[in-house]
């Protein structure tokens, strides 16, 4: 949900099957605003898109899309804009493999976005140069990458990259100054991987942000000064979280937890969850 088309108002976008598409409120509904297709059998092109994500990757003062998937005879990373009428391709870049769940943000402190993305099991920060996407490979894992959320989770005022994988494991990099360094790692073994399940923001009302992670529960970190240490963690849950996402659900200022699960144990039904912090007292 962002301002797709740049009128001061937020639509919806959607990445699914072979296309992205966008929906504007009416005032009546949702109506199909404009739809591009990535991929087309046509062609002999075959693949699916994965995910998306509305930012100004290119510095310009406006909003454009991010559609990652993994193609066979199209790139795995396509930026589009509006144009007034439709959506047409500004960039693309060509990966090693499937893209997933890729984020736009100033992770280097330079004053200008990057888009962060897991370029199949590795971490990949892509700078745009004016003419063309510019990779640093930040490093290379021995699992796919899943979410790359770009957010300030340690109060610094430079977001951190948090990185999920086909692994129950979090891993948090920051920018030293030269480089990007891992601050932070931690692998909940014998729970669900963590894929897209990833988030972060200020969950308890503590005007500090929270890091939230799903694997089958949802774990709630937060940075002390030094570190990342686990506050809570819920248990309500179960089975593959591809959802762990904040945002204030029922507008009332303050924060919710949604997780959902995309995979589940045989028998039991999918389940979407909306968590709110209480204090105990």
């Amino acid at each position: 949900i962002a301002d797709i088309d740049n009128d001061g108002k937020n639509e919806i976008g959607v990445a699914w099957g072979c296309h992205f598409s966008a929906f504007k409120w009416d005032g009546s509904r949702y109506k199909l605003m404009g739809r591009y297709i990535v991929i087309s059998q046509k062609n002999n092109q075959y693949g699916t898109t994965l995910d998306c994500v509305v930012g100004d990757y290119d510095n310009d003062g406006k909003n454009e899309v991010i559609i990652t998937g993994g193609y066979d005879g199209a790139p795995s990373l396509v930026a589009i804009s509006w144009d007034g009428s439709k959506f047409v391709e500004k960039a693309s870049w060509s990966g090693q493999g499937s893209i997933y769940f890729p984020w736009i943000a100033d992770v280097d402190n330079d004053g200008e976005n990057e888009v962060i993305c897991g370029d199949g099991r590795r971490l990949v920060v892509l700078d745009w140069d004016g003419n063309e996407f510019v990779p640093t490979v930040v490093n290379e894992f021995g699992h796919h990458v899943f979410g790359c959320v770009g957010k300030d989770s340690d109060g610094d005022g430079i977001p951190e990259i948090h990185v999920t994988f086909r692994y129950p494991e979090l891993q948090i990099w920051k920018w030293n100054g030269s480089s990007y360094e891992k601050i932070w790692d931690r692998i909940w073994q014998g729970e669900e991987d963590t894929i897209e399940a990833i988030d972060v923001g200020d969950v308890d009302g503590d005007g500090i942000p929270e890091v939230c992670v799903g694997t089958n529960y949802v774990h709630i970190l937060q940075w002390n000064g030094t570190t990342y240490v686990e506050e809570h963690v819920i248990k309500d849950t179960y089975g593959l979280l591809a959802v762990t996402c904040v945002g204030d659900f029922d507008n009332d200022g303050k924060n919710e937890i949604n997780a959902g699960a995309v995979g589940v144990p045989f028998g039991e039904p999918y389940m979407s969850w909306i968590f709110k912090y209480t204090s105990q007292t």
